[in-house]
């Protein structure tokens, strides 16, 4: 997981692994890795106000969902692995942003 930030834009990339099916090099399964990213801007947004600031948690958190969204994904496995890349992205983007205000509501 990469996080980039510049001024008022958090761009949060996600990594996770989609278990191929195939078999390569005998019985061997590799797995692909697949890395998103998104950028959120939130120079709209004046994290001083706390309706503001619950404004760009949902878009950090809508963000982290698309970016680590697999429609394809069946196994129970592949599943927990989604949910911990949601999970890691938008704490890592909240982090990142580096506001109290932020954190709280994350926390919360």
């Amino acid at each position: 997981m990469h996080i980039r930030t510049t001024r008022n834009t958090v761009i949060a990339a996600a990594t996770f692994a989609v278990l191929s099916g195939l078999s390569t090099i005998g019985n061997a399964n590799i797995p692909e890795v697949s890395i998103q990213s998104k950028a959120v801007n939130y120079s709209d947004l004046n994290l001083r106000n706390a309706e503001d600031a619950q404004t760009l948690y949902t878009r950090l958190r809508r963000t982290a969902n698309a970016v680590c969204e697999d429609t394809h994904r069946k196994s129970l496995r592949e599943m927990i692995e989604q949910r911990e890349c949601k999970k890691t992205a938008l704490e890592q983007a909240v982090r990142e942003v580096g506001h109290a205000g932020l954190s709280s509501i994350h926390q919360s």
